[in-house]
């Protein structure tokens, strides 16, 4: 074992010479008390790694090796608000990374603050952020998250985030508001981007904390972005929190109590915001330099078409970071856009404006601009992006404070009113140069807007769910919203010219607001004529169909549902396969891939979850997962996300083959929007056996409640059967995936004969992966409920682990085996069911 050692640290020093002046590097300082909020002065110790100096800085300031010295034994005092940075440093060694916490003293009125609704704290200390936004200041962020009784506590020293933020106020005419909005972006202790998840909100270092201030419900930016959520397309994400904005190194008061904020994803490129490819520096020529590309149609002007010469800002690319090439491709792509669109061959599918831009989300972000009767619609924040290869797409929508009646009356255009379209009082110019204007002149598109409207009426745009939405949120800000307005007494104010002139009371605002929505919501029925004769009858919510539009040979990740009556739906794909995807010169391309298939079938085929369109073998394709199923990486895995809100009665339905891969599906579902608890109650079956033609899955899920009127629902698919884990270049195939309501009679025929058998099985399965280290998981199934004793052994029959002894329902279950306190052998698990056993063996590897 010594000489063993002693090669590898042999091995080591050749690989990794170390340098002459550094050694590897100093182990950071450890700090006495964690980041938080205090109420009583204390003292400040730090633990100093062997051999090294902890110098430490309270001005914001980085340590350097000319910063104070902690001496052992005297410790700092903390008082009022600071941020402390420490760094080890050893002579003939790197210093350590930085470590910064920050210590904010509550004065005794805000010491019991607490709140139904999340709480942010920004420390400026003495970089106060500029009231223009003329430069960003490097600022100090805090999130106080809930505990679990629902309650937010300024008091606490468990913060949900702590981060060092550069921040400046921004907008245009938000500017002059006294209570502003700020941009966040969140840096490392190295001045770099830190990406991190608030409260749920996918990971990003770029964020908004938007200031409802002319909008006195201070809700019509939530409402909007979650109906354009609900419609299927990306809208950004909030949370609303209350804010204390706070400058100096004195205590946290009363005073700087800032009131209701709303937590906003910034509109940028990320696989949950803008899913579409970041275009590099590097990428100036096809097929690289096709995509990448956020743009506003706004004041500001950074890009002009080549055709009819319309101005657009560049959002992503940056102006400053956009190349002179990709700067030319993106305006004679607007150009080629623009001469499609107002030529006069311009209603062709293949040389006219359909081949540049994508009809439907131009429809979608019509539908909601003047459904929501938004008064800078179509002029000002009209955000479009293009993906490599792919079509321009408008959206996302993004600034939707004058809408729904919000609009000063003496300012024209009947704003406040729920009667007349909005877009009739815009110039060509304004009307995003003309392109509504031309879209309208072909009666397809016309059409299409038109029974999109009914399909929305159906779903999202349903009276009672955007009443509900509107609910939903006030009663959530219900305590808030009233300490929000003693911090600004703007209730029955004129605050803004162009805002409408406030009303009495907060109710009054919230009612104004209800019967705007629900009268505008029927004015518009009256305008769209009567419903088309071919609206779809069946509840179809989500549907996924693979045309050939689909990439081929490619390794997917994810796929977006193609038809969302609400919300956003996907698959994700987790491979076996650790490091997936591979790209085509790795040794492991495509496999334990999800990919196209050429393999179509009208099975489960839904013309109405494709525009109507009748079946086309020649135009579909399927979907596959690829050998091997179980690898390094646990196993394939397709999981759904599948919001049921307004749902109830769920089926889920597919159709799928084996194409000498696999011999079963499991299925189970997850309720949470947290880790997912994959669970199988009130399902059966849960196995479903595959055969070597494609056959009809319908999934039944009216018996299980968390699946009813649930934004967090999840399902998912895993495969089963003999050697998992060998390649042979085999796969399972799915197609036509739908999830509906179902409120009849399921045709119980559809189902293939041998389910019934499947329900009774009793299994205990091969553990995957298998050899592993230093976890695996373990999945039994019961046919009914019953007392389930599962242990693990050791080879001398010595008992390591208990991981299952109680009451178990019917259905498949996992349970994770956590081997990190055992060496590398052979060890037995043995399940024991009444007086059946069943046992097998797995193998960890250290």
């Amino acid at each position: 074992m010594i000489r063993l050692r002693f090669f590898f640290v042999l091995l080591s020093l050749i690989l990794f010479p170390i340098s002459a002046t550094a050694e590897y590097a100093t182990e950071p300082p450890g700090f006495s008390h964690p980041a938080g909020t205090y109420t009583k002065p204390f003292y400040l110790t730090f633990t100093v790694p062997g051999g090294s100096t902890v110098r430490y800085t309270t001005n914001g300031k980085a340590p350097t090796e000319s910063s104070n010295v902690y001496q052992s034994g005297t410790p700092v005092a903390i008082s009022g608000s600071v941020m402390v940075r420490a760094r080890a440093f050893r002579d003939g060694h790197e210093a350590s990374e930085t470590v910064t916490k920050v210590y904010m003293q509550l004065h005794p009125d805000v010491a019991d603050f607490d709140s139904n609704l999340p709480l942010v704290v920004v420390n400026q200390f003495e970089n106060v952020m500029h009231p223009e936004g003329h430069y960003r200041s490097t600022v100090y962020f805090s999130v106080i998250d809930r505990d679990s009784d629902g309650r937010a506590r300024l008091l606490t020293d468990d913060l949900h985030l702590h981060s060092r933020s550069e921040s400046n106020y921004r907008g245009s005419s938000s500017l002059t508001f006294p209570k502003k909005q700020f941009g966040v972006r969140l840096i490392d202790d190295e001045n770099e981007n830190r990406n991190e998840p608030i409260l749920g909100l996918p990971s990003e270092n770029n964020w908004i904390m938007h200031a409802p201030w002319d909008d006195r419900t201070l809700i019509r930016n939530a409402v909007a972005y979650q109906l354009s959520s609900d419609m299927g397309r990306y809208a950004p994400r909030t949370r609303f929190v209350e804010l204390f904005l706070h400058e100096g190194d004195g205590p946290v008061t009363k005073d700087n109590y800032h009131g209701v904020y709303m937590l906003v994803e910034r509109i940028k490129w990320d696989n949950n915001r803008v899913n579409i490819a970041k275009i590099a520096p590097e990428d100036n020529s096809e097929p690289e330099i096709t995509g990448g590309y956020i743009i506003n149609f706004d004041r500001d002007v950074h890009i002009r078409s080549t055709h009819r010469n319309t101005g657009f800002a560049l959002v992503r690319p940056q102006h400053e970071d956009i190349t002179s090439q990709q700067r030319n491709w993106i305006e004679h792509y607007l150009g080629d856009l623009e001469s499609a669109l107002f030529g006069s061959n311009f209603r062709d599918p293949d040389e006219g404006y359909a081949a540049y831009l994508d009809p439907e989300s131009f429809i979608d972000h019509h539908l909601i601009t003047e459904t929501l009767k938004e008064m800078d619609g179509y002029r000002l924040s009209t955000f479009m992006y293009k993906n490599r290869g792919g079509r321009m797409i408008m959206g996302p929508v993004w600034d939707y404070n004058l809408s729904m009646g919000n609009h000063d009356p003496r300012e024209g255009w009947g704003g406040d009113s729920p009667i007349g379209w909005y877009y009739t009082n815009l110039s060509e110019g304004a009307y995003v140069n003309g392109w509504y204007n031309r879209l309208f002149q072909d009666p397809d598109f016309e059409e299409h807007y038109r029974k999109r409207w009914w399909e929305l009426r159906q779903g999202p745009f349903a009276t009672e769910h955007v009443r509900n939405i509107i609910s939903n949120y006030v009663e959530k800000l219900d305590e808030a919203r009233k300490r929000n307005f003693e911090r600004w007494d703007i209730i029955g104010d004129d605050v803004w010219q162009y805002s409408r002139p406030g009303l009495p009371t907060y109710e009054d605002e919230i009612k104004f607001l209800v019967d705007f929505i629900e009268q505008r919501l029927e004015w518009i029925d009256s305008q769209m004529g009567d419903p088309p004769a071919d609206l779809p009858e069946s509840n179809l919510r989500y549907y996924w169909h693979f045309s050939d539009n689909m990439p081929n040979d490619t390794p997917l990740e994810t796929m977006e549902a193609t038809y969302s009556l609400m919300h956003d739906a996907q698959i994700r794909f987790h491979s076996a396969l650790d490091g997936y995807p591979f790209d085509e010169d790795h040794d492991l391309w495509r496999k334990a891939s999800m990919e196209r298939r050429n393999r179509p079938t009208d099975i489960n085929y839904r013309s109405d979850g494709n525009e109507g369109r009748p079946f086309d073998q020649g135009a579909m394709r399927g979907l596959q997962v690829r050998q091997p199923f179980r690898g390094d990486a646990g196993e394939n895995t397709l999981i759904f996300d599948v919001p049921t809100t307004n749902m109830e009665e769920i089926v889920f339905r597919f159709a799928a083959m084996d194409e000498g891969a696999a011999d079963a599906l499991m299925i189970d579902y997850a309720t949470e929007s947290d880790e997912p608890n994959w669970i199988t109650t009130g399902m059966v079956p849960t196995r479903f056996p595959l055969s070597d033609e494609y056959r009809d899955f319908i999934i039944d899920l009216r018996d299980v409640e968390g699946a009813n009127d649930n934004p967090d629902f999840k399902i998912r698919i895993r495969f089963d059967g003999e050697n998992m884990d060998e390649d042979e270049g085999n796969r399972v195939t799915f197609n036509n995936i739908s999830l509906e309501e179902y409120e009849v009679e399921l045709n119980v025929s559809l189902q293939p004969d041998d389910y019934a058998g499947v329900a009774e099985e009793f299994r205990l399965d091969q553990n995957y992966p298998n050899p592993f280290n230093p976890s695996t998981i373990i999945s039994y199934q019961l046919p009914q409920s019953s007392h389930v004793l599962l242990e693990v052994y050791d080879i001398l029959a010595q008992r390591v682990a208990l991981l299952v002894n109680e009451q178990v329902s019917a259905g498949r279950h996992d349970v994770t085996f956590d081997a990190s306190h055992l060496s590398s052998g052979v060890y037995i698990y043995q399940m024991q069911v009444d007086d059946r056993r069943l046992a097998r063996t797995m193998l960890l590897v250290k």
